[in-house]
């Protein structure tokens, strides 16, 4: 069984599982912080009426983005209340501003699971984030930068971990296989842990 935590089908986020012949995806819901100015258009009054049934995503914020900075952290505090009030966890965005995501878990007391999907940044920033609960999902940086992938898989606990294809437009499959092997593991060990993972956000809605 295959877990893909943040993929894109048809423009859309979702979370896709593939096993062999089963394909299921779970649309999920939420504002970019590349859209957080159409925020008061995309709200809707009543999440369950878009037929969710995975979690809210992707939504963060995002420096690279300045101009906006500062409506990304008011969008992101109403993702958070829909999140807690809905008991959906939230997939995260997150661009230069991995303090900001950890002051936002103790300034809200979030206890809703979120996932930073893309983690690209260093050991000691995903310990601070694993302090507040927080999963690491794993992409392109496999790929692109192996010594650090390396670092970040030999010190982050396996029921912390998700792996994604996000728009790279991998195999889901392939992504799981390089994994394994910068591990040095057995990819069915992956697979087994991964989805156990996801098994605790489905819990909680």
């Amino acid at each position: 069984m295959y877990v893909d935590i943040h993929t894109h089908v048809d423009n859309q986020s979702v979370i896709r599982i593939l096993d062999n012949d089963f394909d299921k995806i779970s649309v999920t819901w939420g504002v970019h912080p590349w859209e957080v100015n159409d925020y008061d258009n995309n709200v809707p009054r009543d999440l369950r009426s878009l037929g969710m049934t995975a979690v809210i995503g992707e939504v963060g914020l995002d420096k690279v983005h300045k101009e906006t900075f500062e409506k990304q952290i008011e969008v992101f505090e109403e993702m958070i209340r829909l999140s807690e009030s809905y008991r959906k966890p939230m997939i995260i965005h997150c661009v230069r501003a991995y303090s900001e995501i950890i002051e936002m878990r103790k300034k809200t007391k979030a206890t809703m699971p979120w996932v930073i999907h893309g983690f690209n940044s260093s050991v000691e920033t995903m310990r601070q984030l694993l302090k507040y609960d927080i999963y690491i999902s794993l992409g392109e940086i496999l790929y692109r930068n192996e010594n650090q992938a390396v670092e970040i898989l030999k010190n982050i606990p396996l029921e912390r971990l998700f792996l994604e294809t996000d728009v790279s437009g991998r195999d889901i499959k392939d992504v799981y296989a390089k994994a394994a092997a910068l591990m040095g593991c057995d990819i069915d060990v992956l697979c087994r842990q991964i989805f156990e993972n996801y098994g605790r956000l489905e819990a909680t809605h």
